[in-house]
């Protein structure tokens, strides 16, 4: 007898439900409170508020980890027309739009060149740089630069280019990207029409402070509301509908010490990240920072200037941590009544080599001491092209020809420097023993004494045509180096101001201005697995580049 089984068979097993990806996110570390939305306001320009807008303002231009121009050829051209006069049109590519939906446009570059072109302003001022009579109108954190000076712009809508013509040929034109806070948003907060902006800005005559006019009321409201209207009052929060921005990012939540920014599907541009969102962390100081990245709930961070203790302590912790130059380097810069020949003879007696090695060796064993007074290793290839044929010494260091220099005599130098900088403290008693072996006593500088020279930090700029500039404004100078920085200024062509630089910086070697030493230590540190990010030799910013950046794989 055959027999039958039961046809039962095993239940179907349910079919798994789908666990949707959690978004791909980091986090970035920043010192500082976000106070406001403007960071090029006086009041706004803080190193955390510059932060936030390297992340939210889309402009014709950025710069990369060596503080160089790099256009954003995704978003709209600048190109140089005509040398002398000198005339650069700006072009905005089709279908770019503010995050809530407004067209990105030339009115909004229009707006950007009235405020950083200082145009309407009449104002007048005493030595401490308060207003006595007249006008400004926009409260810049960046003054107004004499040699920019521009007629007002004309505007091509049928080619959608806007065009300006300069005074005179300006080196930094590159640099001028004008697009600033969206147009329609200021008029808003402002209180008044896009039009009568517009209008007021192409109409009103140009300011004089010999003759100061009463404020023009439409402008004037206008600057109060680019002044302060994007300011975060302190204890308040954001709310993220009246934050607009350009780039690819649009903030959704807000805290006392938190921003979280989510990609948005309506940015076109060349800068879209492969990241769906990124958050940024705030902290009180860099104390607090280091501990958070130790704690793992920070993925970047700029950390500024690290031991090697710390260094280590973050490696264990499976942090990636990149170090490099900074753009604050450290000059011995002589006065101008210090005699030639005691200038001469301790830049001949400093063994630069040597302070580089003891003092930055322990976490740069590659540093260099410094061969420029207008830049640093810092700029990357820049700098290693202006060191080439600028006239920089040897970096070591020749007592017999600093005595010669002295003629064998004993000398005094009183310097005056930050005894509370760690890095300067370290240099300060090497060039007592170095001034020492040459016959020149180095003293430290009292209140009561008139310094001989400093020992100095000196923030560099990634324009040669500021850095230039900056360092000529005090201190010793060389024979013809007013000439060659007038001639720089004019000159519009990088190879030009290059050939300028390096003879500014021949002219300031062969004076014996002072002695370029070296650039301060900066430490970049991202997660294990986190891809793309790059030292930045800016010394508080955020890693360029963060549409590279990647979230370590799941």
């Amino acid at each position: 007898m055959g027999i039958v089984l039961a046809g039962c068979s095993a239940p179907e097993p349910a079919p798994e439900t789908e666990q949707e990806a959690a978004p791909t996110t980091l986090t970035v570390g920043v010192v500082g409170s976000l106070t406001s939305f403007n960071a090029a306001s006086a009041t706004g320009d803080t190193a955390a508020n510059r932060a936030v807008a390297s992340l939210l303002d889309e402009k014709l231009g950025s710069l990369d980890g060596d503080l160089q121009v790099v256009p954003n050829d995704g978003f709209g051209r600048i190109t140089r027309v005509q040398g002398d006069p000198l005339k650069v049109s700006y072009e905005l590519f089709d279908d770019r739009v503010w995050s809530d939906g407004t067209p990105v446009s030339l009115d909004d570059l229009l707006f950007g060149w009235a405020v950083t072109s200082h145009f309407f302003d009449d104002a007048t001022y005493d030595d401490a740089g308060q207003i006595v009579s007249g006008t400004r109108y926009f409260d810049t954190a960046m003054p107004a630069d004499p040699n920019a000076r521009t007629a007002r712009p004309s505007i091509d809508r049928s080619d959608d280019t806007l065009t300006l013509t300069y005074d005179e040929p300006f080196a930094d034109w590159n640099r001028q990207w004008l697009l600033d806070r969206p147009v329609h948003v200021v008029a808003e907060r402002a209180g008044v029409s896009v039009k009568d902006l517009l209008t007021a800005i192409l109409t009103v005559p140009e300011g004089d402070p010999q003759a100061p006019a009463a404020p023009n009321p439409v402008l004037m409201a206008a600057a109060e509301a680019w002044n302060t209207g994007f300011d975060v009052p302190a204890g308040t929060a954001v709310d993220p509908a009246s934050v607009v921005s350009a780039g690819p990012w649009t903030v959704t939540e807000s805290t006392a010490d938190t921003l979280t920014l989510a990609r948005r599907d309506s940015y076109q541009g060349a800068h879209f990240p492969g990241l769906e969102a990124l958050s940024v962390r705030f902290f009180p100081d860099r104390a607090a920072q280091l501990s958070a990245l130790e704690a793992g709930v920070v993925d970047i961070a700029n950390v500024g200037e690290i031991d090697v203790a710390e260094r280590e302590t973050l490696t264990d912790a499976g942090y990636q941590v990149q170090v490099g130059p900074t753009t604050q380097t450290l000059h011995l810069r002589f006065g101008e009544g210090t005699a030639s020949d005691l200038r001469q003879a301790m830049t001949l007696a400093i063994d630069r080599s040597s302070i580089v090695r003891d003092v930055l060796g322990p976490m740069r064993p590659d540093a260099q001491p410094l061969q420029s007074f207008l830049s640093s290793s810092a700029t990357g290839q820049l700098y290693n092209d202006l060191v080439a044929g600028n006239g920089a010494p040897g970096t070591g260091s020749d007592a017999d020809a600093a005595r010669n220099a002295l003629g064998d005599r004993a000398a005094v130098l009183r310097v005056a420097y930050d005894a509370t900088d760690e890095l300067s403290s370290q240099v300060f008693p090497r060039l007592v023993s170095m001034g020492a072996r040459a016959g020149i006593a180095v003293r430290a500088a009292t209140a009561d004494d008139t310094a001989d020279a400093t020992l100095a930090w000196v923030g560099e700029d990634e324009s040669l045509y500021r850095s230039a500039r900056d360092r000529i404004a005090e201190g010793v100078d060389g024979l013809n180096t007013d000439e060659l920085f007038a001639e720089l200024t004019v000159h519009t062509d990088p190879v030009d101001i290059l050939a300028e630089a390096k003879e500014i910086d021949r002219s300031l070697f062969a004076a014996f201005a002072g002695v370029p030493l070296f650039e301060r230590t900066g430490a970049v540190v991202s997660a294990a697995g986190v891809g793309g990010v790059d030292y930045t030799s800016e010394p508080d910013g955020v890693p360029p580049a963060f549409w590279t950046w990647s979230a370590p794989s799941q």
